[in-house]
Protein backbone atom coordinates (compact mmCIF):
# COMPACT_ATOMS: atom_id res chain seq x y z
CA UNK A 1 0.00 0.00 0.00
CA UNK A 2 1.12 3.23 -0.53
CA UNK A 3 1.37 6.35 2.38
CA UNK A 4 1.01 8.83 -1.06
CA UNK A 5 -2.80 10.11 -0.44
CA UNK A 6 -4.63 8.86 -3.56
CA UNK A 7 -5.40 13.02 -4.62
CA UNK A 8 -2.17 13.39 -4.86
CA UNK A 9 -0.46 10.30 -6.69
CA UNK A 10 0.79 11.01 -10.12
CA UNK A 11 1.04 8.72 -13.49
CA UNK A 12 4.35 7.08 -12.55
CA UNK A 13 7.20 7.59 -15.51
CA UNK A 14 7.22 3.75 -16.33
CA UNK A 15 3.98 3.57 -17.07
CA UNK A 16 4.89 3.43 -20.70
CA UNK A 17 6.36 0.34 -20.72
CA UNK A 18 3.31 -1.24 -19.03
CA UNK A 19 1.02 0.07 -21.33
CA UNK A 20 3.23 -0.99 -24.44
CA UNK A 21 3.03 -4.67 -22.96
CA UNK A 22 -0.47 -4.13 -22.60
CA UNK A 23 -0.92 -2.91 -26.13
CA UNK A 24 1.63 -5.71 -27.86
CA UNK A 25 -0.85 -8.03 -25.90
CA UNK A 26 -3.96 -6.59 -27.25
CA UNK A 27 -2.52 -6.22 -30.82
CA UNK A 28 -1.12 -10.16 -30.51
CA UNK A 29 -5.35 -11.17 -29.30
CA UNK A 30 -6.95 -9.49 -32.52
CA UNK A 31 -4.54 -10.51 -34.73
CA UNK A 32 -5.40 -14.10 -33.62
CA UNK A 33 -9.11 -12.77 -35.22
CA UNK A 34 -8.24 -11.68 -38.28
CA UNK A 35 -8.58 -14.01 -41.60
CA UNK A 36 -5.39 -15.83 -42.24
CA UNK A 37 -5.00 -14.58 -45.86
CA UNK A 38 -4.01 -11.07 -43.93
CA UNK A 39 -1.01 -13.06 -42.87
CA UNK A 40 1.64 -11.65 -44.51
CA UNK A 41 -0.10 -8.22 -45.86
CA UNK A 42 -0.98 -6.73 -42.84
CA UNK A 43 -1.65 -8.79 -39.48
CA UNK A 44 2.27 -9.74 -39.35
CA UNK A 45 3.28 -6.09 -39.91
CA UNK A 46 1.19 -4.93 -37.27
CA UNK A 47 2.13 -7.25 -34.55
CA UNK A 48 5.70 -6.67 -35.34
CA UNK A 49 5.32 -2.81 -34.71
CA UNK A 50 3.35 -3.50 -31.62
CA UNK A 51 5.98 -5.51 -30.76
CA UNK A 52 8.75 -3.02 -31.31
CA UNK A 53 7.32 0.04 -29.28
CA UNK A 54 7.42 -2.65 -26.36
CA UNK A 55 11.29 -3.38 -27.61
CA UNK A 56 12.38 0.11 -27.66
CA UNK A 57 9.98 1.19 -24.31
CA UNK A 58 11.96 -1.61 -23.00
CA UNK A 59 15.39 -0.46 -23.91
CA UNK A 60 14.68 2.99 -23.18
CA UNK A 61 13.73 2.17 -19.80
CA UNK A 62 16.56 0.10 -18.88
CA UNK A 63 19.17 3.13 -19.55
CA UNK A 64 20.61 4.67 -16.84
CA UNK A 65 22.14 8.10 -17.88
CA UNK A 66 25.00 8.95 -17.06
CA UNK A 67 26.32 10.89 -19.61
CA UNK A 68 25.09 12.86 -23.19
CA UNK A 69 25.71 9.25 -24.85
CA UNK A 70 23.45 7.35 -22.57
CA UNK A 71 20.57 10.14 -22.64
CA UNK A 72 20.88 10.33 -26.67
CA UNK A 73 20.67 6.43 -26.67
CA UNK A 74 17.81 6.89 -24.51
CA UNK A 75 16.22 9.35 -26.57
CA UNK A 76 16.85 7.44 -29.22
CA UNK A 77 15.02 4.34 -28.36
CA UNK A 78 12.06 6.67 -27.18
CA UNK A 79 11.69 8.34 -30.46
CA UNK A 80 12.19 4.61 -31.85
CA UNK A 81 8.98 3.64 -29.56
CA UNK A 82 6.82 6.71 -30.62
CA UNK A 83 7.78 5.78 -34.46
CA UNK A 84 6.61 2.42 -34.37
CA UNK A 85 3.33 3.47 -32.46
CA UNK A 86 2.96 6.03 -35.19
CA UNK A 87 3.22 2.77 -37.56
CA UNK A 88 0.57 0.38 -35.51
CA UNK A 89 -1.46 3.21 -35.48
CA UNK A 90 -2.01 3.61 -39.47
CA UNK A 91 -1.88 -0.37 -39.60
CA UNK A 92 -4.96 0.02 -37.18
CA UNK A 93 -6.91 2.19 -39.40
CA UNK A 94 -5.97 0.39 -42.83
CA UNK A 95 -7.62 -2.77 -40.74
CA UNK A 96 -11.05 -0.97 -39.13
CA UNK A 97 -11.16 -0.07 -43.48
CA UNK A 98 -10.97 -3.23 -44.67
CA UNK A 99 -12.46 -5.60 -42.22
CA UNK A 100 -15.79 -5.68 -40.90
CA UNK A 101 -16.69 -5.13 -37.95
CA UNK A 102 -19.81 -5.31 -35.81
CA UNK A 103 -21.06 -3.48 -32.50
CA UNK A 104 -21.40 -6.65 -30.64
CA UNK A 105 -18.06 -8.42 -32.53
CA UNK A 106 -19.69 -12.18 -32.70
CA UNK A 107 -18.32 -14.58 -34.73
CA UNK A 108 -14.36 -14.02 -35.99
CA UNK A 109 -14.41 -10.44 -36.17
CA UNK A 110 -12.70 -7.33 -34.24
CA UNK A 111 -15.81 -5.43 -32.31
CA UNK A 112 -16.10 -1.67 -32.82
CA UNK A 113 -15.01 -1.81 -29.07
CA UNK A 114 -12.06 -3.92 -29.56
CA UNK A 115 -10.96 -1.24 -32.41
CA UNK A 116 -11.93 1.98 -29.92
CA UNK A 117 -10.06 0.16 -27.08
CA UNK A 118 -6.92 -0.05 -29.32
CA UNK A 119 -6.77 2.83 -30.38
CA UNK A 120 -7.30 4.59 -27.47
CA UNK A 121 -4.23 1.83 -25.90
CA UNK A 122 -2.72 3.51 -29.03
CA UNK A 123 -2.83 7.25 -28.41
CA UNK A 124 -2.38 6.52 -24.65
CA UNK A 125 1.16 4.71 -25.78
CA UNK A 126 1.59 8.33 -28.06
CA UNK A 127 1.04 10.64 -24.51
CA UNK A 128 3.25 8.59 -22.47
CA UNK A 129 6.23 8.77 -24.32
CA UNK A 130 6.24 12.23 -25.08
CA UNK A 131 5.64 12.68 -21.34
CA UNK A 132 8.90 10.69 -20.93
CA UNK A 133 10.66 12.42 -23.50
CA UNK A 134 9.85 16.01 -22.24
CA UNK A 135 10.28 14.66 -18.26
CA UNK A 136 14.02 13.31 -20.09
CA UNK A 137 14.62 17.14 -21.43
CA UNK A 138 14.34 18.41 -17.77
CA UNK A 139 16.30 16.02 -16.09
CA UNK A 140 18.88 15.36 -18.70
CA UNK A 141 19.16 18.95 -20.15
CA UNK A 142 22.60 19.63 -18.86
CA UNK A 143 23.85 16.60 -21.71
CA UNK A 144 21.71 17.65 -24.10
CA UNK A 145 23.25 21.49 -24.13
CA UNK A 146 26.53 20.04 -24.42
CA UNK A 147 28.45 19.53 -27.79
CA UNK A 148 26.99 17.01 -29.91
CA UNK A 149 26.95 13.88 -29.17
CA UNK A 150 26.01 12.42 -32.41
CA UNK A 151 29.19 12.33 -33.71
CA UNK A 152 30.18 10.05 -30.27
CA UNK A 153 27.27 8.22 -30.99
CA UNK A 154 28.14 7.59 -34.64
CA UNK A 155 31.81 6.35 -33.53
CA UNK A 156 30.04 3.91 -31.05
CA UNK A 157 27.60 2.43 -33.48
CA UNK A 158 24.79 3.15 -31.36
CA UNK A 159 22.31 4.41 -34.06
CA UNK A 160 23.23 1.47 -36.57
CA UNK A 161 19.47 0.07 -36.70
Amino acid sequence: MSNVPPSKRELSNVEYVYNAARLYSFTLDCAMKLPKRWMFLLTERTVDAAARVLEHAKAANSIYVTCAVDADLRRFHLNQAYCYAQVLASYVDEMFERFPSREDGGGACISQASYLRWVESIDREFKLVKGVMASDKKRFGGYYAKESTAAVSAQLGLFDT
